[in-house]
């Protein structure tokens, strides 16, 4: 009995979801080559642009290090008064420290660190920056659906009010039926002023920020088939995910270069000496002097708190991975359900809309027979109307959810590189 309920349900799944391609959202989404443009005018990306380019340059410090030659000068006026002698000498030393105890190795790989670090940090500016470009679309797409629904049902009410009209003029129908259209046709006039200021400020929205990128001017038409499911499991995804997430790929590195920070103090708990070789000139030329300087910071406790301290950050750092991989899971996944669970309810709803329709152009011809009361067929129009909202509007939160799991995935928009 069990068995055979599994393959009714699988044959229901077939007819309902089709075998159909990998999900593609990019085909309602603008082009790839358009958007990169765009984000690469916006301010944030120039931004991000030049933090990269500061965070190499400040790379090059490390790898080279911090040490400078310094150059010392003495002048000094020796006298003898017994012998009523007077002597100009001089002494110029030229010294720098030295990294010693493996510190250069230590810093090559910090730089190396910081640079890929750089460049994680402008793909995930871009990456963020795609995320806002895409609600910001979306957001538009909404409301220029709204606009669409709304002059869909003005014009429905504009046609439900020339019926009453000329049934009002050979006297079937009370002057109350009349004015209940009249009022209808008012709300609907209404509703779509709303609309048109809302697609409006959307509109505005979008073009300051991405002023280069057309918007449409036709709201996207999704069928069923267009909402496919991805072929991979939900966990083989969210593997991928947190394997190619960018702020978690950031925290990562920054843990690990914390790790080599706390390696670099250790090592600089051992101070570096600072060797010189100085010159000088006494009794007014006649002896030259030439030798060496050493010399050499005697370590304290500042050295080894301050050792014991990074030592800690990178603890946290690491913490803190384990912390933003649980939330980036949770996030994904509940990311997952809403587009299943509207997938499937778009379905549902859009079913839902085509018996209400039937349902309302049957009331309408009902209305011209005098069959059906004006109150009636208003009520069963404005639900028919809202339920195709309802079944177009849960579509296109669909698409919408969809495109946010492509966008992660880096299968739409990836400009990584």
């Amino acid at each position: 009995m069990n068995k055979s309920l599994i393959w009714i349900g699988s044959c229901l799944c077939v007819l309902v979801w089709p075998v159909m391609a990998a999900p593609n959202a990019q085909a309602f989404l603008p082009a790839d080559a358009a958007v990169k443009e765009s984000l690469l005018a916006s301010p944030i990306i120039q931004s991000a642009r030049a933090q990269k380019e500061a965070m190499r340059l400040r790379s090059n410090t490390m790898r080279t290090g911090t040490a400078e030659f310094t150059l010392r000068a003495n002048l000094q006026e020796r006298r003898v008064p017994a012998q009523h002698e007077r002597f100009l000498e001089s002494t110029f030393t030229l010294e720098r420290p030295v990294r010693l105890w493996g510190k250069s190795a230590v810093d090559g790989q910090l730089s190396d660190k910081t640079i890929a670090l750089a460049d994680l940090e402008f793909n995930d500016a871009m990456h963020e920056a795609s995320r806002e470009l895409m609600k910001l679309w979306f957001a538009h797409a909404h409301m220029m659906l709204a606009m669409e629904q709304a002059q869909k049902q003005k014009d429905s009410t504009a046609q439900i009010l020339q019926m009453a009209q000329a049934r009002f003029k050979q006297g079937e129908i009370a002057r109350m039926d009349l004015e209940l259209a009249q009022a209808e046709v008012q709300r609907a006039q209404a509703a779509w002023q709303l609309a048109q200021a809302d697609l409006s400020v959307a509109r505005v929205a979008f073009a300051q920020r991405y002023p280069a990128l057309p918007l449409p001017t036709q709201p996207a038409h999704i069928a069923s088939e267009d909402l496919s499911d991805f072929a991979q499991s939900q966990d083989d995804l969210k593997a991928m995910f947190l394997n190619q997430n960018h702020e978690l790929n950031a925290l990562r590195l920054e843990a690990e270069r914390l790790q080599l920070w706390a390696e670099r103090a250790r090592l600089d708990r051992m101070a570096d000496p600072t060797v010189g070789i100085y010159t000088a000139r006494d009794r007014g030329g006649a002896e030259q002097v030439t030798g060496l300087t050493l010399s050499m910071p005697l370590s304290g406790s500042v050295r080894r708190d301050h050792a014991l301290a990074t030592l800690a950050d990178a603890q946290a750092a690491a913490d803190k991975v384990r912390r933003m991989t649980v939330q980036l899971s949770a996030g994904f996944d509940q990311l997952w359900i809403q587009f299943h669970s509207k997938r499937v309810a778009a379905v549902q709803l859009q079913l839902a809309a085509d018996t209400q329709s039937r349902a309302a152009e049957k009331s309408r011809k009902a209305y011209a027979l005098g069959e059906h009361s004006m109150s009636e067929t208003l009520l069963i129009a404005r639900a028919a109307f809202e339920q195709q909202f309802a079944a177009t509007r849960m579509q296109l939160e669909a698409l919408e959810r969809m495109a946010e799991l492509q966008l992660e995935l880096h299968q739409v928009w990836d400009f990584d590189g």
